[in-house]
Parts: C-alpha cells; structure tokens; sequence
C-alpha cells in the first residue's frame, strides 16, 4: 500500500505545480446567465491539461484550488457526486456537473476543481447547492468562454411571449404524466411566437419534446443552438393536442 508520506508529498507537489494556473479575482461583472467572466491577464500563466470527466469516478480525491489575499490555498475532498443536467438561474445548461464534498466558503467561488494528478475538473461554485460545492466541467465552461469572445454575452433564443405556470386538466395530466404547463399570457406582434401561430391562452406543454413544467424549462430548451432553427411546440389549445413549428431568433 502507498505510504501515506508519499501521498501527502504528491498533493503538496500538485498545488506547488499550480502555483502559474491560479490568480486571484477581486470584483467585477460576469455574464448574468451563466456567472462566467473573461477577463485578460497581464502574466505568462501555465493552463491546465483538462481532465477527463467521463473517467471521474466518484470516492476519487480532488482538490479544490484558489487564491486570495493571503496566497494561494488548497482544500482536500473527495467526489461525492456525478449529476446529470444542471441549469443555473440565467438558464445556461450544463450536461452534467460535479459535486465534492469539499465545504463551500466564500473563498472557493469560481476556484478550481482537480483531480490529484493536477489535471482540471472543473470550477467551483458555491451558491448553487445548499451545503455543497458545485463544479462546473472544464468543457462546458468553455463553451461560454467561446461565446463571450464571440458575442460578449452567452446568446439566448426568444419565442416573443408571456407565460404563466397553470394546472394542466386532469386527463392531460394522467396522460402525459405530469400536472403543469406555461400558459401563453401575452404574444409580441411580429415575433417567433406570433409567426409561429401561438395564441392567447395556448399551453406550451414540450419544446422539441422537452416538457416545460416552468419557465426554467423554456429557457433551457432555448438555448443558443435554438436561434434560427426550427423546433416544435407542443400546446394544448381548447382542450386539444397540436404541434407547431417555431424558429426562435437571438435576444436583442
């Protein structure tokens, strides 16, 4: 068995190793939807290699990295937890997410997440889950990085309507097997949803197959891969099933 000594002595060598891959942020405005800024940094730093997710086992050791005033600082775990699909307020999706059993404390917000061999996880989040440190995979996160580049902003697709959550009848309920739908308040003259042929009072029940149960749902299915493509609504409109083809268009 792995002498304990030499495996303190690779976890000291894995921080030193991070020593160039590690600045401290104090301040400033991030992407609302997605919490991520980009910022240009007057340093030669060293990336990190990414690591693999889909080799992340949970039980592995990680370690979650970060710099503040008093220097650069480390916290040991283990991965407690592999999720499935994570949606963060501003509707950005992520196709999984990772969670350590690392506490979470002011100080680890947008810190990194490693494996023990010093190859990048992901980044750290703290307000995402109650009690639990949230990490981000290093992929998803740069797919905004690429988006913030390319349009200063994570673009986000748009129907051009109003909804409001409402109780589906309970036939519709017990057959698709769930209780709720968006009711269509409100359509934008000359928007996706009025070209589309959305009317006052129609229920959203699916986009692309997609349930949408609240506005979270929506806003997830629209995504930037939704712009300019078409996708199908299911609605309920005076008690009946229909399926329409929308092309949502980029928010302004």
């Amino acid at each position: 068995m792995t002498n304990i000594l030499d495996v303190s002595q690779a976890l000291g060598g894995v921080v030193a190793s991070a020593e160039a891959s590690i600045v401290a942020v104090h301040g400033g405005r991030c992407d609302s939807s997605s919490g991520v800024a980009v910022l240009r940094v007057g340093a030669e730093l060293s990336p990190f290699k990414p690591a693999d997710a889909r080799a992340l086992r949970v039980g592995e050791l990680v370690l979650a990295l970060a710099r503040t005033g008093r220097g650069l600082g480390a916290r040991l775990g283990i991965v407690s937890r592999l999720g499935g699909e994570w949606r963060l307020p501003g509707g950005t999706r992520f196709e999984r997410y990772i969670e350590s059993d690392v506490t979470p404390s002011p100080g680890l917000e947008g810190s990194a997440l490693v494996t023990v061999s010093g190859e990048l996880v992901g980044l750290n989040a703290t307000g995402l889950a109650r009690g639990a440190l949230v990490s981000l995979p290093v992929a998803s996160v740069g797919r905004i990085v690429d988006a913030l580049l390319a349009h200063g902003r994570v673009r986000r697709a748009r129907l051009g309507v109003a909804l409001e959550r409402v109780e589906l009848p309970r036939a519709v309920a017990d057959r698709l097997g769930r209780r709720r739908g968006l009711v269509v308040v409100a359509v934008v003259e000359g928007s996706p949803a009025e070209r589309g042929g959305l009317l006052l009072g129609d229920v959203i029940l699916a986009i692309d197959e997609k349930p949408t149960e609240r506005v979270d749902d929506l806003q997830s299915a629209l995504d930037e891969n939704a712009i300019d493509r078409e996708v199908s609504a299911d609605i309920l409109r005076a008690g009946k099933g229909q399926r329409l083809l929308l092309t949502p268009e980029a928010r302004a």
